[in-house]
């Protein structure tokens, strides 16, 4: 099933250098607020525990996803990308597709959800040999055990807190949105001209080495990073591939959300 919707030859294409470097400049802007300006501020951002905050947490996922959003607006404007809906419908492949693009969809996500849960557990043997810092609070720390929400997101006080509810889905949302724009959406059409047809393959392998900076859960995105750089390329769909990258993200949002209103 395959959805032409951009045509490579009207799309500048990269060399290897030119791909390298838009590789490395989101990662190095992660590795940078991560390891740089994060440490930096931990006086005022972590717990008494001494774990960074669901705040900071936040703010930190926010300007790394923002940056590649940014990035991206700034690659198709540097194209002479028109930013119409109709334009950027057809170079970012901004469509759904019918009912048994549909069926291939759940299929695709639930066999690559399924096959990542046996990478899950390698986490914790990378992370035993090569650690991530202290402070990273439980929901990044794989040696650390979540129990509930609280320990995911320390240091919020949840009930009546709408303002962090707010940070909270802004935050995650920019994240599948930032994420699938710049990796799929804008750079899987510029691999062409290096990898041909299979620059959906080379474009899932470039999104799951982009987290080097959480290198002890990289192979958790290997499967999942693949199915959404193949609902992006020969499925056409954009759409598609923010909704698998949005399901497993999202589901602290009801638990989150009910702690918020309910307590």
């Amino acid at each position: 099933m395959t959805t032409a919707t951009y045509d490579p030859k009207e799309i500048p294409q990269l060399k290897w250098a030119g791909l390298a470097g838009l590789f490395l400049l989101p990662l190095c802007w992660w590795l940078f607020i991560l390891y740089v300006i994060s440490p930096l501020l931990l006086p005022w951002i972590t717990t008494p525990e001494g774990e960074v905050n669901g705040y900071a947490l936040n703010l930190t996922i926010l300007a790394g996803s923002l940056f590649e959003f940014l990035l991206a607006m700034y690659v198709l404007r540097r194209e002479g990308q028109r930013f119409t809906w109709s334009a950027l419908r057809t170079r970012l492949n901004l469509r759904w597709g019918g009912w048994k693009a549909w069926g291939l969809f759940i299929a695709l996500f639930v066999v690559a959800f399924a096959l990542t849960q046996p990478l899950i557990p390698i986490s914790k043997i990378t992370a035993t040999v090569a650690p991530p810092p202290a402070w990273f609070p439980a929901s990044l720390h794989p040696l650390k055990e979540v129990n509930g929400v609280e320990d995911a997101l320390p240091g919020v006080e949840f009930k009546g807190n709408y303002l962090f509810l707010l940070l909270f889905l802004f935050s995650s949302a920019m994240s599948i949105i930032g994420t699938d724009t710049w990796y799929r959406g804008v750079l899987i059409p510029k691999l062409h001209g290096l990898f041909g047809r299979w620059a959906w393959v080379a474009g899932g392998l470039v999104f799951t080495l982009r987290y080097l900076y959480k290198w002890w859960a990289i192979q958790e995105a290997l499967l999942l990073g693949l199915a959404g750089a193949f609902l992006f390329g020969p499925m056409g769909s954009l759409l598609f591939s923010m909704l698998a990258h949005f399901i497993p993200n999202s589901l602290q949002w009801p638990v989150v959300i009910k702690m918020v209103v309910f307590g």
